[in-house]
């Protein structure tokens, strides 16, 4: 068996995964550490790609399912993820993504960290452009120094972690955790690693390493049309549907029903998530005054260049990432 298996889900990124690849199989530790790539049935050349690396590097197996009719969907997403934590032969499972890269030497610390024994670790992460040549944020979730989480500071860590552990290239996570909690439970919301960890309090210890050790490349997520949905209706039921947290630290998270605040709305607006496509599909029937359901239809309305110059001021003087605050309306813009 071995130590760690980094587990790739993957659906149409040709254009992506070989440089991901290219940053980790320089790092492969011959007895230590294998690689399972699950591809949700991509069309786009990326079997023949990875199929030359695992021709190259035994100790990766790539594994092609056929395409769902609904995908890319989170479904296809969630239920390929927890498909290569089932196929791995590891203790540790690191779930990676297909278009981000891993900083040299990032996985001889990781494997030193799991020495310990710890049930969950949580990678720390740089955030760059989708060209990875600007930083938009130095260090998430910006601890200064390594911290250890024993069971008893379990609210503690969901506080500073749960956001940061939306990106999925974060988890490393032990394989008999993730199995026994049932991770079908949260297919479908995009975010079935985020509902395996938080679904109960982890019994033993959690690492967050607070040096970089995942470089995002941001801009560039399958889910971004679905912004809305996941952001404002899948994360908070998710978050407000799990226990051992109390009511106060999901507040302190997100809302219960964030789309209810005006000011949230605007800047969904803003983000280019928000229009009267998602106000009818989403919104209409929540509502339930005429007055609500109004105010609502007026900001999807609301032209989103309009909302740039306010939203850029604010993020520029008030948010404590500006250039990926930035970046994020920029790519609102595009869409």
């Amino acid at each position: 068996m071995y130590k760690m298996c980094i587990c790739i889900p993957t659906l149409n990124r040709v254009q992506y995964i070989g440089e991901t690849l290219d940053s980790i199989v320089p790092q492969l530790q011959d007895g230590d550490v294998e690689m399972v790539i699950v591809d949700g049935g991509s069309n786009d050349g990326t079997e023949a790609l990875v199929a030359g690396y695992a021709k190259k590097f035994p100790v990766i197996r790539y594994v092609k399912r056929e395409k769902s009719a609904d995908a890319p969907s989170n479904a296809g997403f969630d239920r390929d993820c927890s498909y290569a934590v089932e196929l791995a032969n590891a203790e540790y499972c690191w779930l990676m993504t297909d278009d981000d890269i891993v900083q040299p030497g990032a996985i001889r610390k990781i494997l030193a960290h799991l020495e310990a024994g710890h049930d969950l670790v949580v990678a720390s992460c740089e955030i760059r452009d989708v060209l990875l040549r600007t930083t938009l944020v130095d260090s998430r979730p910006g601890l200064s120094e390594d911290r250890v989480f024993q069971p008893g500071d379990w609210e503690e860590f969901c506080r500073r972690s749960v956001v940061h552990l939306t990106f999925v290239g974060a988890v490393i996570v032990k394989r008999s955790l993730w199995l026994e909690r049932h991770p079908e439970s949260f297919f479908g919301s995009g975010l079935v690693h985020v509902g395996v960890i938080f679904s109960a309090p982890v019994q033993g210890s959690v690492l967050i390493i607070a040096e970089p050790l995942v470089v995002i490349r941001y801009g560039n997520a399958m889910w971004s049309k679905r912004g809305f949905e996941i952001f404002m209706l899948q994360w908070p039921e998710l978050i407000w549907s799990l226990r051992g947290i109390q009511d106060a630290a999901k507040q302190s998270i997100t809302p219960r029903d964030p789309w209810r605040l005006w000011r949230v709305l605007l800047l969904q607006r803003a983000y280019g998530r928000y229009s009267l496509v998602e106000y009818r599909t989403y919104l209409q029937r929540r509502f339930s005054s005429p007055m609500q359901r109004g105010t609502a239809r007026l900001i999807a309305l609301i032209p989103q260049w309009l909302l740039y110059g306010p939203a850029w001021v604010y993020g520029r003087l008030l948010h404590p990432h500006p250039r990926y605050f930035i970046a994020t309306l920029k790519e609102g813009m595009r869409r």
